[in-house]
């Protein structure tokens, strides 16, 4: 497999003996500079657990994760991750540029002056100006949402590891957060996986989508998603191309947890 984000025959479980839990087994995927790319699959199949292997968060068992062509043993430099519970993710004694500012501490070739710059230019850009002297609990649930995108983003990653990063959030903040996080990947060059249990967020979102079986988990079937970018709220979600690929992933993810098996 090529790619700047591999997994090679992954496996994942806990325990051991009779008390052994499988999560992952065998599993194989290969991420492209510059795509984005969602993975779904029925509830508890493994989905947090496989970006937390991806991320170097955690170990697997078996088998090998790569990121540009080195094993991952622990989080790797250019690479970052959202997480779902932002609220847990951004520390609260620290301001939302102070946040931001903590996710450039790796980045180097800029000195103080030009991080804070650079901080302040990626606020806006996720539509924060006038935030910055703010602390995350000052600010709304999106808002802070987007305060941890920032900081992804602001990392330099190359590679941007997404965990349900939209799921607490109100349907036109989650809407409007797609099409930023989409823009952004795109002005920044950044690479993306997206965990989601949304089929029509999956779908709107990524050039792939990877559906994932039921635990233990590995990938079960690979969807292009043949629509243009940008994409847009309404025209995109009515276009056939979109709504064959929803009928797909969902009819798919049915079969699964009515137990049939994959064709």
């Amino acid at each position: 497999m090529t790619g700047i984000l591999t997994a090679s025959d992954v496996g994942k479980s806990y325990g051991s003996g009779d008390t052994r839990m499988a999560i992952i087994d065998g599993l194989n995927l290969s991420i492209a500079k510059g795509e984005f790319v969602s993975l779904v699959g029925p509830s508890g199949c493994g989905k947090t657990t496989l970006l937390m292997c991806l991320s170097g968060l955690l170990s697997p068992n078996l088998g090998k994760v790569g990121f540009k062509g080195q094993v991952v043993t622990a989080p790797p430099i250019g690479l970052s991750v959202v997480f779902q519970d932002y609220s847990r993710s951004l520390l609260p004694w620290k301001t939302n540029l102070d946040n931001v500012l903590f996710g450039m501490r790796r980045v180097t070739g800029m000195d103080a002056a030009q991080k804070k710059a650079r901080a302040l230019e990626i606020l806006e850009a996720v539509g924060l100006p006038g935030f910055a002297g703010h602390y995350p609990w000052q600010v709304s649930g999106g808002m802070q949402q987007r305060v941890a995108i920032a900081r992804g983003i602001a990392s330099q990653s190359e590679l941007l590891l997404l965990d349900e990063p939209l799921a607490a959030v109100d349907a036109q903040t989650r809407a409007d957060m797609q099409d930023l996080l989409l823009d952004l990947a795109k002005r920044f060059d950044q690479t993306c996986v997206l965990v989601t249990h949304d089929v029509e967020e999956a779908v709107y979102m990524a050039d792939r989508v990877l559906v994932l079986g039921p635990r233990p988990t590995r990938v079960v079937r690979e969807i292009v998603v043949d629509l243009p970018k940008p994409r847009d709220q309404i025209s995109t979600r009515e276009a056939p191309a979109f709504l064959h690929a929803r009928h797909e992933v969902m009819e798919l993810i049915r079969s699964m947890r009515q137990g049939k098996a994959l064709s």
